[in-house]
């Protein structure tokens, strides 16, 4: 996306320029607030509509947050579409925060054939009170956007209130792990053609020590910034691999997939116990007679770093020890595409966001267009977030192979006795 033309009488600094005067603010010792604002959704903007319609957007925000915050406040491009802005004082933040967002939430930008609503997220800090340092500080304007966008957009989060959690929950992470109370939880994945289930999904819960049992949303976040998640990994793998191991001898042994993350991948040891251990199940199903490949590890295009060829030598060595891999939410980012030609991936898995707006005629067809580059490649589709039987009748029709969703199960830490789909038959 190149930096769109937004007029003569509207300065976009460069990220560069922003970072230096978040520094000379900070040199001056006075009080100031960050604004970190990305709009929502703006990939599949750009992908829907063109380039020229997601500049327009671009264009219409960045009027909005110079109208708002006025012309003492720098505003620049911070990256894609996020604006940082750096507002003098920091008393009122929070009120002018929501301004913005009000006033985002009311923009129409028209298309040739559709009235379009745009929203924003936000990301808000204040120095000193989030941090002594530029770097410091833009990590926490950045954390407290990545938590807005995380917990459903169109919202403001302070950067304060993410910093508490990240302390809190951290505590409660670290001890789980050393007491052994990170948990795994299986969801039904369900084969659209005959709607009997055929794999699950191994998602990770903690439990906390009065019983409560926490989903991953409530503290992966924070392991990525303690940079623990690769031991929870490590944990749902064994517990996977257990499940696969105690049902070989059953009638339908199903396909687990279990979710990996960039940071197991850089761990040399992790990597190498993962090996180890899938070794060991794969020479365990070979001597029953058995296939050793109900093991799939999903991976998003953020968990692959960036660097292609590292990464398939990598996830190689994985596919050569009986693993397969699934990309997951396929769409999202940028450069998807290019992972499919470049990785040995078996399955796609199509995000539950377009899922859930499958009944608009652009996304359905953006979604058949997936599914005919995913049948073109031999790799088969999985639809998230499949919710209702008016869903997942479309996501059938446009010939994608398998589901998961509420509409089949949700994940349970005892799946064994799965979901009546009788009433679900589309």
């Amino acid at each position: 996306m190149s930096m769109p033309d937004l007029g003569n009488s509207i300065s976009i600094p460069s990220r560069g320029a922003l970072q230096q005067t978040v520094a000379t603010r900070m040199e001056l010792g006075k009080r100031f607030g960050l604004i970190l604002c990305d709009v929502d959704r703006f990939r599949l903007i750009n992908y829907s509509f063109g380039r020229e319609f997601a500049d327009r957007v671009l264009h219409q925000v960045a009027q909005v947050l110079r109208d708002i915050l006025g012309p003492e406040s720098s505003i620049g491009r911070w990256g894609g579409p996020e604006f940082l802005c750096v507002v003098n004082g920091s008393d009122d933040l929070d009120n002018l925060v929501e301004k913005l967002r009000l006033r985002v939430e009311r923009l129409v930008v028209l298309s040739k054939t559709s009235r379009i609503h745009i929203t924003a997220s936000f990301g808000v800090a204040s120095f000193p009170e989030d941090g002594g340092g530029p770097t410091e500080l833009l990590n926490s304007v950045e954390a407290a956007l990545y938590h807005a966008k995380g917990s459903g957009r169109n919202r403001a989060v302070r950067a304060s209130i993410v910093q508490r959690r990240v302390l809190g929950m951290g505590a409660a992470l670290e001890s789980a792990l050393h007491e052994q109370r990170i948990s795994t939880a299986y969801q039904p994945i369900v084969d659209l053609r005959t709607n009997k289930i055929v794999a699950e999904e191994s998602l990770a819960r903690m439990i906390l020590p009065n019983g409560t049992m926490l989903v991953a949303e409530d503290f992966i976040e924070v392991s990525q910034h303690l940079q623990l998640t690769y031991k929870i990994d490590q944990s749902v793998i064994r517990a996977t691999l257990d499940r696969c191991l105690s049902g070989l001898n059953g009638d339908s042994p199903r396909v687990h997939f279990v979710n990996i993350s960039a940071d197991l991948l850089r761990h040399p040891e992790a990597v190498q116990e993962l090996l180890t251990l899938v070794s060991n199940y794969s020479e365990t199903c070979r001597s029953q007679g058995l296939t050793d490949r109900s093991l799939v590890l999903e991976l998003t295009e953020r968990e692959l770093f960036g660097d292609s060829g590292q990464a398939r030598d990598i996830l190689m060595s994985f596919v050569n020890v009986g693993l397969q891999l699934a990309l997951d939410d396929f769409g999202h980012g940028y450069s998807s595409f290019q992972y499919l030609a470049d990785l040995p991936f078996s399955f796609v898995k199509l995000e539950g966001s377009l899922i859930s707006r499958i009944q608009e005629p652009t996304v359905r067809s953006i979604i058949q267009g997936m599914q005919r580059i995913a049948e073109e490649l031999k790799i088969m589709t999985l639809a998230e977030g499949v919710e209702t039987a008016d869903t997942a009748a479309i996501v059938k029709d446009l010939g994608i192979d398998w589901a998961q969703g509420y509409l089949y199960g949700r994940a349970s830490v005892d799946s064994a006795t799965p979901p009546n789909l009788n009433t679900h038959r589309s």
